[in-house]
């Protein structure tokens, strides 16, 4: 009885078992840049992929004044800014939902919940601080109206939390080897 006990709970806490992590990496992103009042399309702005840890999104990084690659890993966003800028200035083109951009990025994400986005101290762009950065659970926006370009770069340290319902591998793993114990020990009582 008590083993049969034990492979309950286990397949108890298989079932309630949160997942291994949750990051950034395989969720789905959207980039849509944002200047001079609205949306703004072309150069490749909007971009959409699913976020594997290398650069995967490349904004007007030859025929504008100012650009970035884009490279979102599982914890970190990085924009590495390309160009002869300043960023030019513009009125108020995305104010909703928390965010905020006159010129800048915004990032969607699908299969995650961010929980927390902070500027890491490794980002070099002067001017720039904590509130050019405004998010909410699926959004990261962010704003360089009027700061510098080229060569500098901009790193997000991002939290998340995963919005996906399928189990982790080991959880898949806890959850067979609970039933198995269980089978096993009804087979031996008949």
């Amino acid at each position: 009885m008590r083993k049969s006990r034990v492979a309950a709970w286990f397949l108890v806490a298989a079932c309630f078992a949160g997942h291994a992590y949750a990051g950034l990496i395989g969720a789905g992103v959207t980039s849509q840049y944002y200047a001079y009042g609205g949306v703004y399309n072309g150069f490749g702005s909007p971009t959409s992929f699913v976020a594997n840890g290398t650069v995967q999104d490349s904004f007007c990084t030859s025929s504008c004044p100012e650009g970035f690659n884009l490279t979102v890993s599982n914890t970190q966003i990085d924009y590495s800014l390309v160009g002869t800028g300043p960023w030019s200035a513009s009125t108020t083109s995305l104010s909703s939902g928390g965010l905020f951009i006159a010129n800048g990025n915004l990032l969607t994400f699908t299969g995650v919940t961010i929980t927390g986005v902070t500027l890491d101290a490794a980002s070099t762009v002067p001017g720039l601080t904590q509130s050019n950065i405004t998010f909410n659970a699926g959004n990261i926006a962010i704003d360089w109206a009027g700061l510098s370009t080229g060569g500098q770069q901009v790193i997000l340290d991002v939290t998340t939390t995963s919005t996906t319902s399928t189990p982790e591998p080991a959880v898949w793993i806890t959850t067979l080897a609970g039933c198995a114990m269980i089978a096993a020990r009804r087979l031996k009582r008949s």
